[in-house]
């Protein structure tokens, strides 16, 4: 595997059950749509030695969501929790 380019610190927002669309391949399978965003340290004196502040001051603003198919990823995230998003080159 490449080595690590950016590493964000992400908050799951929200969990919505019961999709089927996939815009990608126009398939019916059932999914689970999710939808993060960047961590951030509202109070100036969190955000002096926060990790959630040292990861928003780097990545101030970020949204990714993403459909999920697989029942058991989605049973293992919480909403309101925070997971690191790690990017790294991949082959074509």
């Amino acid at each position: 595997m490449s080595e690590a380019i950016m590493v964000c610190k992400l908050q799951l927002h929200s969990i919505q059950s019961g999709g089927t669309l996939c815009a990608s391949d126009n398939s019916q399978m059932p999914s689970s749509q999710l939808r993060f965003g960047a961590v951030w340290e509202g109070s100036t004196e969190k955000q002096q030695m926060s990790e959630n502040a040292i990861f928003g001051h780097w990545t101030p603003c970020a949204e990714f969501t993403a459909s999920v198919r697989n029942a058991g990823v989605v049973e293992k995230l919480k909403q309101g929790k925070k997971y690191y998003v790690t990017f790294t080159e991949a082959p074509d």
